[in-house]
């Protein structure tokens, strides 16, 4: 791209994304004080919860949406929810008003993320996408990390509704950049027919898939017959789902892509990829305070080596997509990396020090910092430039549910590693409902009724996530090599 055409096209996704982003983690520090504001403790978690459903239920409405009337025009819509929603947020006069406004944001945030990605395919070379899709991790990674912190500061020093007022600046910027960038010369051209069937289907059984994930094992037994009947649904509904995009004339959810190796297989590899990654970001952190005795602001900075590790390699590995060519390489060796690492892990957690733990950490995040450039890049270019956006909710959908699967196989191999103590039990539910601030409150007898269970807990947990990263990597060896004429 001249300088130019960047200047025109890059800075109004970055921004939209940068927004998506950091909404998935800026009221981590926040909930506490929330909570102490509108009440309902109980269901505080609804506040993420919510948005992280319609997001993901949001994904592939504007990916089909933008390759059909624009992905300009479908960005400014998507910003429009989103900024709104953040207005109804911040004034929210209880927890219900709440977790709906945060639903109805998550429906805006769900498009930023994939028309931000799907905007730079529409204007960019194929070739060209490897280095910008470095540069769309880098931001990811970065406004995920500075999201508590900000989070942290505009609740103390203004208030936990300036953690929403602050979408307004922001998205209004974003908007205004998004108007710089060209519209769309070749939008699909024929009759629109909305596939209403496959959107219902889509949004009952993916939510409750992911809730089933998210909450088995410590909100509901995974053998509870609310559980199971829910796990039944949403089961039925993906069946039901793939039998009618398949006979649908303009599908949401398009199945003939999974018929393509390229795309099936990249977007299993996101799975593995996200399971491995917010595994480790929710459950080190526990590790650190319950199991080291760290305060939460130390646990925060030790997730800088995994994250600032990440974002260095995944700028690294889009610019030699772009300079070299290769694409599959580089997940294939960073996925072997991360398992060695968390074989390491596990291995030496129970006596390595501290900061042989964080070196460590750090390159499970090189070697999971190797997979998104060119995962995105493969999708896209498999896809063809008319289905750009479609192609990459793809990648979106399967980061939702790789990372709740993760998160969902991890807190059951930690419950079930402490089964034999109702107190430590306790604690751990108590820690993963109300948020990491509740650590602050435990007793030294709670603590250590936690600390003399983990190490064990954790030596299984890391071989798991080595097993899985394992398995990316050899995902990762399957996957063509990358045709760069694309079609469409």
């Amino acid at each position: 791209m001249s300088r130019q055409a960047f200047l025109r096209v890059f800075p109004g996704v970055m921004v939209a994304m940068f927004l998506a982003a950091a909404d998935q983690t800026i009221l981590a520090s926040a909930l506490p004080t929330i909570a102490s504001s509108l009440g309902g403790l109980a269901d505080l978690s609804w506040v993420v919860v919510a948005y992280l459903l319609t997001a993901t239920i949001g994904a592939p409405l504007y990916g089909h949406l933008g390759d059909r009337f624009g992905r300009r025009r479908m960005l400014l819509a998507a910003l429009s929810i989103f900024t709104a929603a953040s207005v109804a947020c911040a004034l929210a006069p209880n927890l219900l008003a709440l977790i709906i406004a945060r639903a109805l944001q998550g429906l805006g945030g769900g498009g930023l993320m994939t028309l931000a990605q799907a905007l730079i395919g529409e204007h960019v070379s194929p070739r060209e996408r490897g280095r910008f899709s470095g540069y769309f991790a880098t931001v990811f990674a970065l406004a995920s990390t500075s999201g508590p912190v900000l989070g942290a500061y505009l609740t103390e020093h203004l208030s936990w509704r300036a953690v929403f007022m602050i979408n307004i600046p922001l998205g209004l910027l974003a908007a205004v950049l998004a108007l710089r960038i060209p519209l769309s010369a070749s939008p699909k051209r024929g009759r629109f027919r909305p596939d209403f069937v496959g959107a219902i289907l889509f949004c009952t059984a993916i939510p409750l898939l992911l809730f089933v994930l998210t909450s088995g094992g410590h909100r509901l037994a995974w053998t509870s017959p609310w559980l199971v009947t829910l796990t039944v649904v949403a089961v039925a509904g993906l069946v039901l789902l793939g039998w009618w995009e398949r006979r649908a004339e303009d599908p949401l959810v398009p199945i003939r892509f999974l018929r393509v190796p390229a795309i099936a297989r990249s977007d299993a590899l996101v799975v593995c990829f996200a399971a491995a990654l917010f595994s480790t970001i929710l459950y080190l952190p526990l590790y650190l305070q319950l199991g080291r005795g760290l305060r939460i602001g130390q646990s925060g900075v030790l997730l800088l080596p995994i994250t600032l590790s990440m974002v260095v390699t995944s700028a690294i590995v889009g610019q030699l997509i772009t300079r070299t060519g290769h694409v599959n390489i580089y997940p294939r060796i960073g996925l072997t990396l991360a398992m060695l690492a968390f074989a390491a892990l596990a291995a030496s957690v129970s006596r390595a020090p501290t900061p042989v733990i964080m070196a460590l950490t750090m390159l499970v995040g090189v070697g999971l910092g190797t997979v998104m450039p060119p995962t995105q890049v493969t999708v896209q270019v498999a896809a063809g430039r008319d289905a750009l956006g479609t192609a990459t909710a793809s990648i979106s959908v399967c980061r939702s549910i790789g990372g709740a699967l993760g998160v969902a196989i991890t807190g059951a191999l930690l419950f079930a590693a402490i089964g034999g103590s109702d107190d430590a039990q306790g604690v751990l539910r108590q820690v993963i409902e109300e948020g990491p601030a509740s650590i602050a409150r435990l007793t030294a007898e709670q603590r250590a009724a936690v600390a003399t269970h983990l190490d064990s807990a954790y030596r299984v947990i890391f071989a798991v996530l080595a097993a899985i990263s394992a398995c990316g990597a050899l995902i990762a060896s399957t996957v063509p090599k990358v045709d760069w004429e694309e079609r469409g």
